[in-house]
């Protein structure tokens, strides 16, 4: 039985971006995605971008981890934003007041941007 969570890890100019698709939640490939990013960081990425937009499910468990991804990068002077949340994703980090934590962009452009990854064309 495939994970419930699919993650998929791509780097665009110096930015290492984690796609989400599924639920985020405890027990269900939140394990995965902690080894995931914590072998980027032992490996020198320092700016994540994290898409969220094709999160269907995001539980408590789902939250505390991306509280420890950010403070895991950050704390190494990293930079750590979310991608589109989800209308699911973002119910729940408004409910737990994450979107002031958090730097959430709607346009990947935009974020690549922020993280200094691209420059969006003229």
């Amino acid at each position: 039985m495939p994970p419930v969570l699919q993650i998929a890890r791509r780097d665009h100019s110096g930015v290492t971006v984690f796609t989400l698709a599924g639920r985020l939640a405890s027990e269900e490939g939140t394990r995965e995605l902690r080894e995931a990013l914590t072998a980027a960081v032992a490996g020198g990425a320092r700016s994540f971008l994290v898409d969220l937009r094709q999160v269907t499910y995001l539980d408590s468990a789902g939250v505390g981890l991306l509280v420890a991804m950010f403070r895991h990068v950050t704390r190494r002077g990293g930079q750590f934003k979310l991608l589109s949340p989800s209308a699911a994703a973002r119910r729940v980090l408004g409910i737990a007041q994450l979107t002031r934590v958090f730097d959430i962009f709607d346009d990947e452009g935009d974020a690549l941007l922020n993280l200094g990854g691209e420059t969006k064309p003229c």
